[in-house]
């Protein structure tokens, strides 16, 4: 049995996908994913058929960028500086973005129960990026 996990943030401002990149990028975030990098390329048309390669930053940056312009969803791994924690982020045109925290998940024990997500681990690398804009955020967890 899998678990879903996402968390949603809505900006309160429109600003482009590639700006969140930078602004996640700046606070901690990496595009390493276990030595390489995984997005979605050009033209995947929600199929979410992510490619895993080992690009340089620049050409990852510049299909991300073709992604955007295209108006497309821009979709990418990243990891929380060395930890190789992290997820995938599906990045929307509208200044909102989802991460499913999926890769290395941080949880915390329950009552013996310990497949529950460490919320607040996530949060607390992800909403002061975005404090001065942040208008909302949810969080869905189905085990």
């Amino acid at each position: 049995m899998s678990t879903s996990i996402s968390i949603e943030i809505f900006l309160s401002e429109k600003i482009s996908g590639m700006a969140i990149l930078n602004k996640l990028e700046k606070y901690g975030w990496t595009y390493n994913d276990h030595g390489n990098v995984a997005f979605l390329l050009i033209g995947d048309n929600d199929n979410y058929d992510w490619q895993r390669t080992s690009i340089s930053k620049e050409k990852l940056l510049g299909i991300l960028s073709e992604k955007e312009k295209s108006g497309e969803l821009i979709g990418v791994v990243m990891t929380w500086e060395d930890t190789n924690i992290g997820g995938t982020f599906l990045i929307r045109n509208n200044g909102t973005f989802l991460m499913s925290p999926d890769i290395n998940r941080r949880f915390i024990d329950i009552e013996g129960y310990n497949k529950v997500t460490d919320l607040n681990w996530y949060m607390t690398k992800l909403l002061p990026i975005f404090s001065s804009l942040l208008e909302s955020f949810s969080y869905q967890e189905h085990v």
